[in-house]
């Protein structure tokens, strides 16, 4: 029955590679293995074929120490920049609306209205502190112009969206105009 001393042979040659394999103690491999007394045997001892080569084991690798580890350095997060600031909002078209409905056509469009300053279309008439309802015959800065956080608002108002049109000289009354004569 040569089957059994083949097999046990065979599983004791692997036996030998795997723990050679696993970074078990390193022995010299030029000295021959002896079998100590006290060891149980699997089978009984057999010479070993002549016709094998003997195994080769590839090469353990050293066992990791502190002084021969290498860290990979984390890579950083490239920083980003930051984002660009949001445009200056834009000065909207207010000719013909009242001082109202521009101060709220203002805060829609992200223009704050306390920048915002009310004066006279024509220079013989005075802004009442009610101007709700007065209407706006011209704005500064021009409709579509950027407007920033330090830019002044100006709007030129008069009680009548016609009185708008009509100037003489910049007066509202062509009385009041010292160029006029009678």
């Amino acid at each position: 029955m040569r089957t059994p001393h083949r097999l046990a042979l065979t599983a004791l040659v692997a036996v030998l590679a795997l723990a050679g394999c696993s970074g078990g103690a390193r022995t010299d491999d030029s000295a021959p293995a002896t079998a100590s007394p006290s060891s149980p045997s699997l089978s009984s001892p057999s010479p070993p074929p002549a016709s094998s080569p003997p195994a080769s084991r590839p090469p353990a690798p050293p066992p990791p120490s502190a002084t021969t580890e290498t860290l990979t350095p984390t890579p950083t997060p490239t920083p980003t920049a930051p984002p660009p600031p949001p445009p200056d909002p834009v000065m909207p078209a207010l000719h013909s609306r009242t001082y109202e409905q521009a101060r709220a056509e203002l805060a829609r469009a992200g223009v704050s209205t306390a920048r915002l300053k009310p004066g006279a279309q024509h220079k013989d008439v005075t802004v009442p502190r009610d101007h709700d309802g007065w209407y706006i015959c011209d704005t500064s800065p021009r409709p579509g112009a950027p407007v920033t956080a330090a830019t002044t608002v100006t709007v030129r108002l008069a009680r009548d969206f016609s009185d708008c049109t009509t100037s003489f000289n910049g007066y509202l009354h062509q009385e009041n105009d010292p160029a006029h004569t009678p």
